[in-house]
């Protein structure tokens, strides 16, 4: 019997009913601690995978931006006062694979790009416009990121 017991002989029905209500309370707490634990745990294994999913984001957009780039640069190469249509198509565009180093940070990224002639009407004086859209794909074991830019260009 513990000293408070002692100490009340007159009251054994009070001492007899609080025996065991520590254990109840202590089994309660440790049952609400877990579940902060585990409620914690999954908002931090989320917030892995948004992270995971921005940086493979930015990944496809940057590798998108890139090839987006390259056609440019094939298309109006440098010194040259004509457009290279060689990698073009006035009617349906052709997929140009683009190869991105793992060493530039493009990891588990693909890009490609298609060009096409937008030809102005036979009665205007436009100049002819060139459409690139450029599409990257970037993945992991758990992520798949697309992205795609479209860029119009016009040949002096």
């Amino acid at each position: 019997m513990n000293k408070r017991c002692m100490l009340i002989m007159s009251h054994k029905n009070i001492c007899k009913k609080q025996q065991g209500s520590a254990i109840v309370l202590a089994i309660f707490v440790i049952i609400i601690i877990s579940l902060v634990g585990a409620a914690l745990v999954s908002l931090q294994r989320d917030s892995a995978k948004g992270t995971s999913y921005e940086v493979y984001a930015a990944r496809a957009y940057l590798s998108a931006y890139s090839a987006s780039e390259i056609a440019l640069v094939d298309l109006f190469p440098l010194g040259s006062t004509t457009a290279n249509e060689t990698n073009c198509s006035e009617s349906d565009p052709i997929d140009i694979t683009v190869t991105l180093s793992d060493d530039d940070g493009f990891h588990g990224c693909s890009a490609a790009y298609q060009c096409q002639i937008l030809k102005p009407e036979a009665s205007a004086s436009l100049p002819t416009r060139y459409q690139v859209v450029s599409t990257a794909v970037c993945e992991n074991a758990q992520t798949v990121t697309r992205r795609q830019i479209t860029v119009e260009a016009v040949s002096l």
